[in-house]
């Protein structure tokens, strides 16, 4: 975001058109004007007088707060003007907390439009107030960041998925998803009633599910006590299960 307001005044028609008039310290003097470009040199040039740059900032400020076209120039100016300014922090920021650059830059740009967008703003901003609150956000969403934990639920399904289709089967995303019962045993160990549930066809290893004899698949699948299942278990069939990590 930071290089599309570098952009914006690196085009001659916006560098070179004045933007800021700033008043002369003395008595009946013209006041000076300023394009983008000599606004810019004035703050961070070699020749630069820091008195000057007070003044200048003020104006900049004055201009930005006064700007409410949605098209203006005055709030990209003051941003433009900062940037210089919040480098350093950008960098610190990265190397240290491992935030990504153009998220902080982001996140600085916003603090900034934030204060320039505030109802005190004309009573109390000052440049360096602007730069101390686009520093600490950028801090504040570092550390934020730092905090979020990361989740492999999307993985485990494209995990899923990818097993599926290199078993041969195809996602289906229109396929209705499949009713599975699994009935109780008949011993006394094991589950108390049948359990019914659904689950969707991709979710499902190939060969999960048993062909009957009239060519449909066979839903139900019997489970035998836990010490005995090896043993007991009907022949053709296999246990339902979702299909998870390979070991």
């Amino acid at each position: 975001m930071s290089a599309s307001v570098r952009r914006h005044f690196d085009d001659p028609r916006v560098g070179d058109s004045v933007l800021v008039t700033v008043p002369s310290d003395i008595e009946g003097a013209e006041p000076v004007r300023l394009t983008a470009v000599e606004t810019y040199e004035a703050l961070y040039g070699p020749g630069s007088d820091p008195q000057f740059a007070v003044a200048i900032w003020k104006e900049v400020l004055s201009t930005a707060l006064s700007d409410l076209a949605p098209h203006g120039t005055g709030k990209l100016l003051a941003i433009w003007l900062a940037l210089p300014r919040l480098t350093g922090t950008v960098h610190r920021v990265c190397t240290r907390l491992h935030a990504d650059r153009s998220d902080v830059e982001a996140e600085m740009i916003l603090a900034l439009l934030e204060e320039l967008a505030a109802p005190d703003a004309a009573s109390r901003l000052s440049d360096s107030s602007l730069i101390h609150a686009a520093r600490t956000r950028a801090w504040c969403f570092a550390r934020d960041g730092l905090r979020e934990l990361p989740s492999t639920h999307v993985e485990r399904i494209a995990q899923d998925r990818a097993f599926s289709a290199s078993d041969g089967e195809a996602d289906a995303p229109g396929q209705e998803c499949l009713d599975v019962r699994v009935d109780r045993p008949d011993g006394p160990d094991g589950l108390r009633a049948p359990l019914r549930f659904r689950v969707r066809p991709e979710h499902l290893r190939k060969g999960a599910l048993a062909d009957t004899d009239d060519g449909t698949r066979d839903r139900s699948t019997h489970h035998a006590p836990r010490k005995n299942r090896r043993s007991e278990r009907r022949a053709g069939t296999r246990p339902v299960r979702p299909a998870g990590r390979r070991a």
